[in-house]
């Protein structure tokens, strides 16, 4: 009897840092992809490391309800457990708040959290039903600090947030423990996306709209090496009871800690002098 772990958004990013790790460690792991090609890599990888058997390349829109009904119908139907569920596809729909069209709302929430709602609610019966596993949600620093430019991305983050906590209440009395991982900047391509989405909005925010570049630019740039998700994953996975917040990085730390210990005018301040500065 095997073990199953599922990972959406497993084309780039995190996602393929997870995949990888889940096999290296005897999962057989079903990778969603929202394009079938773009995964082709991660069977390649599979070779590599002699997991390839144990690699299930799957079509898996979060935002479509038929792919979610294939995948919960293949579950069920299969003998092996699902242990792991990691929600990771998302997207940062960058722009100011008068900028963004309603379709660019529903579209970022569509993605990053309805997504995430979707394929949770529908596989929490068999993890229910197992009394063991673990649901690890894919957060942001911009789940814990509300950044200009990053509105909708950041609501998302902080809806995910509150939905990870009251579900992890839910799901505690039987042994399933829901987890967020809180990155800070990492080189996912997240930045680069979010500056080509961006929104255009009145020339009145030219002035923040240079800066916010800059500062998406310079977090790409600077941003670290994603592989260190792997260990995150690795501790959730092999802690008897893993804790809900897991913030990764140096600035995702600054923030989890600090926020809470310093006047919030201060905060505004720090935060105003570096996008005008």
């Amino acid at each position: 009897m095997g073990t199953y772990a599922v990972v959406t958004g497993s084309s780039g990013g995190f996602g393929s840092v997870f995949v990888r790790t889940l096999l290296e460690k005897g999962y057989d792991v079903i990778a969603g992809v929202r394009d079938m090609a773009k995964g082709e890599f991660l069977v390649q990888e599979a070779k590599q490391i002699g997991k390839q058997e144990h690699l299930h390349l799957w079509q898996l829109d979060v935002t479509n309800p038929d792919d979610i009904e294939r995948l919960t119908a293949f579950l069920e139907k299969s003998s092996d457990s699902v242990d792991v569920l990691i929600n990771n596809a998302g997207y940062c729909q960058g722009g100011v708040v008068e900028g963004l069209s309603e379709e660019q709302w529903q579209e970022q929430f569509d993605v990053n959290m309805f997504g995430v709602i979707r394929l949770t609610k529908a596989l929490l019966p068999l993890l229910r039903r197992q009394r063991f596993g673990r649901v690890i949600n894919i957060s942001s620093i911009s789940g814990r600090i509300g950044l200009p430019g990053m509105s909708a991305y950041a609501s998302t983050k902080f809806a995910l947030e509150g939905f990870s906590e009251s579900l992890r209440y839910e799901m505690l009395p039987f042994q399933v423990y829901v987890s967020l991982i809180e990155p800070g900047s990492y080189r996912t391509g997240i930045w680069e996306k979010a500056l080509q989405e961006r929104a255009h909005a009145d020339e009145a925010y030219d002035t923040l709209t240079s800066n916010l570049e800059k500062e998406a630019s310079r977090a790409a740039s600077g941003s670290s090496d994603p592989e260190v998700a792997a260990t995150v994953l690795e501790n959730i996975l092999k802690t008897k009871k893993p804790r809900l917040r897991y913030p990764m990085g140096t600035s995702a730390r600054m923030y989890h800690y600090v926020k809470p210990l310093i006047p919030y005018r201060l905060l505004e301040w720090i935060i105003l002098r570096r996008i005008f500065r």
